[in-house]
């Protein structure tokens, strides 16, 4: 039986699966993520599928989920040509150093990597998917349907209608500010964060961690609210 081979590098870790369907490798990949949440969370893997075909939206749909398991993923290894456009289209790099191996999975602050801010600088069409390594800008609205993943900070600079995660990469300090939000789901490291009636398509929102809770401010308040 092929096994998943797991082994320290430089900058994180290298995960390789053996050649299967694209759904078969994502279940191998969360499973044994979640097996060892300890080890893995907060930190920065780089992803070897071997030759299997993963969509642009199958992709997409994977940071996701590592999103919700605090990790980050920063490079995707394939011999597949989708599979490297679906990887390109993200900026996930296509290869790697595999030099001085480290033991356990490095942890980065997202302020720290070479790529700290990337910029997006103008809207997301409907259904548009877009992920940032590290902190994201997003200058224009996100509609309805569209989505959009940071492993550190967020900025939207515009109406928030779709889906926002931020902090996807574990940092306990990602932040995230949206100048509108009607959205469908938000979410900070993880967590879900609910926003009240009285905030939505109303003042620009700031959210943080702090106190051991996310904590929700109107950015033109100084008074943040405990979720």
């Amino acid at each position: 039986m092929d096994e998943i081979s797991v082994r320290g590098i430089k900058g994180g870790v290298l995960i390789s699966l053996p050649e299967r369907p694209w759904y078969v490798q994502r279940d191998m990949l969360i499973s044994r993520i979640q097996t060892q949440e300890r080890f893995f969370k907060g930190g920065r893997i780089a992803l070897d599928v071997d030759g299997a075909d993963w969509s642009q939206d199958q992709l997409f749909k994977l940071l996701r989920d590592l999103s919700d398991e605090g990790v980050c993923l920063w490079a995707v290894l394939t011999t597949s040509e989708t599979t490297l456009a679906s990887a390109s289209s993200f900026e996930l790099q296509t290869s790697i150093s595999t030099q001085n191996a480290a033991e356990k999975p490095m942890r980065h602050s997202s302020q720290e990597d070479g790529h700290s801010v990337e910029w997006r600088t103008k809207p997301l069409e409907k259904g548009e998917k877009v992920a940032f390594k590290a902190n994201g800008v997003v200058i224009g609205d996100v509609p309805e349907g569209a989505e959009v993943i940071a492993a550190g900070s967020l900025t939207v600079w515009g109406t928030v209608r779709g889906s926002v995660k931020a902090g996807c990469g574990g940092d306990s300090f990602s932040q995230m500010f949206v100048l509108r939000y009607a959205g469908t789901g938000l979410s900070l490291c993880g967590q879900v964060v609910e926003i009240p009636k009285k905030m939505l398509n109303a003042s620009p929102l700031e959210i943080r961690f702090g106190e051991g809770a996310v904590q929700l401010r109107e950015a033109v308040s100084r008074k943040f609210k405990l979720l």
